[in-house]
């Protein structure tokens, strides 16, 4: 496919007090955030507002995924204090709803980290009792017992991303499976959590493809749904094949609307966690 004329989408790089309170408590917490590590476009937006998705597992992964800046390689993380860090740095931000994520961690056979996702759930939970917890966690390799380890401790948002339509799946994650990400999302719906997916485009996939990934993805019964616009992190990555317009974007958005997701934002600059707090503050309130 021949990359669209289209722009590419402008960030705003706008820094004020809030931003530097994020950061600091961030560094002095000694936590990543996926926000850094994987050049988040909306990093200057979020952490002015205060809100911030946390990385655990260290900042390694062993996955390399074509689209993703995060460090790859023999990860060396041995942190067991990590969670009551995590639940600290929440109630130092007075944070309403909190995104935490991870690296994969295909080393940590039989348990794929969920051990430390699942204290992490339980501690942050302890300290804020008041803020909402949503996590956006790898496959586990499809571990059952895993999974169950992190649905049990009862996330109030479960989120899983696809990542991007299936004829392209292997090109952009090698390492991942396209099914076996559907049945981590199955797995969260019959467990009963409120579950989330994303999806990139400009990949090379089709407009058709889009819409017919929405759908599989709605019946399945996943209540919200973020579709943005893939950026180029550095020249080593996958190559933008197409810079989607906003038009297109609000086609998404409306389609989406329409095949009975909850919850919808399209966009360029959207991202997984986007306005996540904005989202759980709209669901909750539609469930009430």
């Amino acid at each position: 496919m021949i990359q669209s004329r289209l722009h590419k989408p402008k960030i705003n790089i706008i820094t004020d007090k809030n931003y530097k309170i994020v950061r600091k408590i961030v560094h002095d917490s000694y936590l990543n955030t996926v926000c850094a590590e994987a050049r988040c476009p909306n990093i200057y937006e979020c952490w002015n507002r205060k809100t911030a998705t946390l990385m655990i597992l260290g900042d390694t992964c062993t996955r390399a995924c074509g689209f993703c800046s995060i460090k790859t390689g023999k990860p060396i993380w041995n942190d067991p204090m990590e969670p009551y860090r995590v639940a600290h740095a929440v109630k130092k931000m007075n944070l309403r709803h909190v995104v935490i994520t991870s690296v994969d961690r295909d080393d940590l056979k039989n348990d794929y980290g969920s051990k430390i996702w699942a204290q992490t759930i339980t501690e942050t939970r302890k300290l804020n009792p008041k803020c909402t917890i949503e996590v956006l966690t790898p496959d586990f390799k499809g571990h059952k017992e895993s999974l169950k380890r992190v649905f049990a401790a009862d996330p109030d948002i479960f989120s899983h991303n696809i990542e991007c339509v299936e004829r392209i799946s292997k090109q952009v994650r090698a390492q991942a499976d396209w099914n076996r990400s559907l049945s981590v999302l199955k797995e969260s719906i019959k467990y009963g959590l409120r579950t989330k997916t994303g999806l990139m485009v400009g990949l090379g996939e089709t407009k058709q493809e889009v819409k017919d990934t929405m759908k599989q993805i709605v019946d399945l019964g996943v209540q919200i749904f973020t579709i943005g616009q893939y950026l180029q992190p550095t020249k080593k990555h996958l190559t933008v094949q197409e810079y989607v317009s906003k038009e297109q974007f609000e086609d998404y958005k409306k389609f989406g609307k329409n095949i009975g997701f909850q919850i919808i934002e399209s966009g360029p600059l959207v991202r997984s966690s986007y306005r996540a707090d904005e989202q759980a503050r709209a669901i909750f309130n539609k469930n009430e």
